[in-house]
């Protein structure tokens, strides 16, 4: 396991848009053998929590929620938001000395190039209270319409089974998951990230998706999961009778002026 825990942590060198789907991978082959990961049930219980971008108030998106809550869970950490390098240094603060973010891509709105950053959470700060007191100021913007629900996974296919979990990370949902299907879930989300670590393309099986594609669709699946619970339940309805009850809101300035994507 020494081995697995190590190779989490790459040189600056390696920090460029083809390796973030390889330290994901890594992040999650090493969640389920450490027992950590927090998708897999653990003494028959299994939860859901949203962890959100202190500049924006949205919960992540699945490409940066996945390694994000592996990472909190495998560090043991209690915070539900993390910032960038750029916002933690902007509300006067620091980062720890040696410690590592997790990492992400994104491209710049104004020049439209790829570049890549990391999150980080209170505990990785040198003034985590600081931190905490900023992120409890934040305007929530992903709401938690389906606190009362429970969402059920009935399949260990890798989309829908993560699908449904980061839907009740977003909406604020229960989760239930029988043994029998998390453990064949595991068996397969192993095999996509192996998959991605291979060396070679010629190692590759074609069968099998990229980890960045996985995760966009995985993104997409819970999306709908989420919407077609609130469209149930009338949610969905209500909130458009208020908006259009209601004018427009101004978005609101963020501190970091780019859009982070996936590829």
């Amino acid at each position: 396991m020494a081995d697995t825990q190590n190779s989490i942590n790459p040189s600056k060198n390696d920090w460029n848009g083809a390796y973030v789907p390889k330290h994901t991978a890594k992040l999650i082959k090493a969640g389920i053998e450490n027992g950590t990961a927090p998708f897999i049930p653990n003494n028959g219980q299994i939860s859901a929590s949203p962890i959100y971008n202190i500049n924006t108030g949205y919960v992540l998106d699945a490409n940066s929620l996945i390694p994000v809550i592996l990472t909190k869970a495998e560090k043991g950490y209690e915070s539900n938001f993390v910032g960038t390098y750029g916002t933690v240094t902007k509300t006067n603060n620091s980062i720890k000395e040696n410690e590592k973010g997790i990492f992400y891509n994104f491209v710049g709105k104004n020049d439209g190039e790829f570049h890549h950053s990391a999150y980080y959470f209170g505990e990785q700060m040198e003034n985590p209270k600081h931190f905490a007191e900023i992120a409890a100021k934040v305007q929530l913007k992903t709401k938690q319409n389906l606190t009362k629900d429970t969402l059920k996974i009935t399949s260990a296919e890798p989309v829908e089974y993560l699908g449904t979990y980061i839907a009740a990370c977003k909406s604020g949902a229960k989760i239930e998951v029988a043994p029998e299907v998390a453990e064949q879930f595991k068996a397969n989300i192993v095999a996509i990230a192996d998959n991605e670590l291979v060396r070679t393309n010629a190692e590759k099986n074609p069968d099998l998706p990229k980890v960045s594609d996985f995760l966009f669709d995985v993104e997409k699946k819970a999306s709908e999961i989420v919407k077609n619970r609130e469209k149930e339940l009338g949610i969905g309805q209500k909130k458009e009778q208020q908006q259009n009850r209601q004018p427009a809101k101004k978005h609101e300035r963020k501190i970091e002026k780019e859009m982070s994507v996936s590829f």
